[in-house]
């Protein structure tokens, strides 16, 4: 029962990512922690968001901005990541995670509101506190394995088009999640009972990115921020409750 459970989030989970281009580990972690014990419910979901990232990289190649990704993003958000993961091994990371949650809230609620005020683009964030942002994705990213909350309000002011923000997301996260899981082989957390939850759940994958692509196609772009902004708001609460 826990599984069929599981799977029918998994399945909403990758939906959400494959429409907009993040959101689903985060998601599935606060429903699936209630169903099976938080650490392996992680390296379950990174190894399908590996997979899932894989499949949007190579259908939407074309649409990857490589030189926001490469010498914004993945530098500043990978330098970040390393001292995540060191944190994640030797300290409890619950007052951080709560700190967190309040910012992401925060955050999203008034981007929710300059989103339906303006009707449009926002500006992007000046370039130090950019990097700041990112530094501190990464560093995020490697504790909690969220998709980075805080790298994607920072791509969202600066990636304004739904096709590109997704594709340039979804190469990001096949490059983090592809650092996560060597991580995970040498610490030996991969073991086979994760294997075999992963295996199981690769018809939700299937079935969630088949859901994603056909909404991702159906939306606008005004709707689709929107959506990135109220899921980025889920992200906090998940935090909160997780």
């Amino acid at each position: 029962m826990n599984l069929a459970i599981l799977f029918l989030i998994v399945t909403l989970a990758q939906a959400i990512e494959t429409t907009i281009g993040f959101g689903s580990t985060v998601f599935a972690l606060g429903l699936g922690s209630q169903l099976i014990p938080i650490k392996e419910l992680v390296v379950v979901l990174v190894m399908i968001g590996w997979l899932q990232a894989l499949f949007i990289v190579a259908r939407a190649f074309q649409h990857i901005r490589w030189r926001i990704l490469l010498t914004r993003i993945l530098l500043f958000s990978g330098i970040g990541l390393p001292a995540g993961i060191w944190f994640y091994r030797h300290f409890a990371g619950g007052q951080l995670k709560i700190v967190l949650a309040i910012f992401i809230v925060a955050v999203s609620i008034n981007e929710l509101l300059n989103l339906w005020l303006r009707k449009g683009r926002l500006k992007s964030l000046p370039l130090p506190l950019g990097i700041l942002v990112l530094l501190m994705g990464g560093f995020v990213h490697g504790i909690f394995a969220t998709g980075g909350p805080l790298i994607v309000f920072y791509s969202s002011r600066e990636l304004q088009d739904k096709a590109s923000f997704r594709a340039t997301m979804s190469m990001l996260w096949l490059a983090l999640n592809t650092a996560l899981l060597i991580g995970y082989l040498v610490s030996g957390k991969i073991e086979k009972s994760s294997l075999e939850t992963a295996g199981i759940l690769l018809p939700a994958l299937i079935i969630g990115i088949v859901i994603g692509e056909i909404l991702h196609r159906r939306v606008n772009e005004f709707i689709f921020r929107i959506a990135l902004q109220f899921i980025l708001l889920l992200t906090g609460v998940f935090l909160l409750i997780r």
